[in-house]
């Protein structure tokens, strides 16, 4: 609910209409903070007869392989265990996650649409798999053979839905038989996630790259991390060594990145340079963050003074990737 009075209704500050002033009986003015307040209470409008944008839809726009198919519907919520044992740290974990089961679930069907669990009931897509033959059960576990269809990759990470209220139902039938799920929202291509705050995130190489390739697909990135300065480190997944490093050019941290981006992950530094020359993939073991940030007018000399305070700190100069 807002009130109408509680803050200056004209440019000049004051609370009269220079040109639309209400007159009073005897001719004076009344000003708007006279006036009854008016209370606004939103509501969501709802458009009658418009058709729903089902996810049935947006999925045969892209090809019509599921119609006529024996199809599930998933939607993964790793649990707080499962996210600190590194479920959602890479693609990679998030497919063995999806592929290891403690029951048959995928029994009976030959493909799988599958989504993420988001805030309020809303999944995000991970792609549409063919489901190759029956699992292996070792133990308790059963080990799917799973197939991501290229059709519909558009879409993944970017297609958003609403699964209904029925959220504690995990694996639910598509098509005919199942409910329609609505599309709530299409997101920009190459978006990689909404910014969570400067201290808040770890960034792989290929999200990096990703980043700098859409940069008006993940706006709020680009707006936070070239406002600042500051010092960053770069994390060697594989070995655990690191590599500290200070961004004080045009446009801060996202200028400093941006030149990894562009030179596959080394940035003209020596001893990364040195791995991508023995593996041009290395950077695949890269995970970006930023340690400490500093305003857009901090001088280039205070920000390295940081900068070697950090290697101090952390030895990356004797045990990892700093050469001087």
């Amino acid at each position: 609910r807002h009130h109408a009075a509680s803050r200056p209704l004209w440019p000049g500050g004051g609370d009269v209409c220079p040109s639309l002033a209400a007159k009073g009986r005897r001719g004076r003015l009344v000003t708007a903070s006279k006036l009854p307040v008016a209370r606004f209470t939103w509501r969501p409008i709802v458009l009658r007869g418009r058709p729903m944008l089902t996810l049935q839809k947006i999925l045969n726009s892209q090809s019509t392989l599921l119609e006529g198919k024996r199809v599930k519907l998933v939607r993964h919520k790793p649990s707080v265990k499962d996210i600190d044992a590194g479920v959602m740290h890479s693609r990679a974990s998030m497919l063995k996650y999806q592929e290891d089961q403690g029951s048959d679930v995928f029994a009976g069907c030959e493909y799988i649409v599958s989504f993420f669990a988001e805030k309020r009931g809303h999944s995000r897509f991970f792609g549409v798999f063919k489901v190759n033959g029956e699992p292996s059960k070792i133990g308790d576990k059963y080990f799917y053979s799973l197939e991501q269809i290229k059709d519909f990759t558009a879409l993944t990470g970017r297609l958003v839905i609403d699964w209904g209220e029925g959220t504690r139902v995990w694996v639910q039938h598509y098509g005919e038989k199942g409910k329609n799920k609505e599309v709530v929202q299409i997101l920009p291509h190459g978006y990689i996630g909404s910014f969570p705050g400067l201290f808040d995130f770890t960034l792989e190489f290929s999200q990096l790259r990703k980043l700098f390739q859409h940069p008006d697909g993940n706006p709020d990135w680009k707006h936070h991390l070239s406002a600042v300065k500051g010092v960053y480190l770069i994390l060697d997944n594989l070995t655990g060594q690191q590599y500290v490093g200070a961004a004080y050019g045009q446009d801060g941290i996202w200028g400093r990145w941006q030149c990894y981006a562009d030179t596959e992950g080394h940035g003209n530094n020596k001893e990364l340079a040195l791995l991508l020359n023995k593996d041009p993939e290395y950077h695949r073991n890269f995970h970006f963050s930023v340690l400490q940030t500093l305003p857009s007018n901090t001088q280039a000399r205070d920000v390295t003074k940081i900068e070697k305070l950090y290697k101090n700190k952390l030895g990356s100069r004797m045990h990892g990737l700093n050469s001087n």
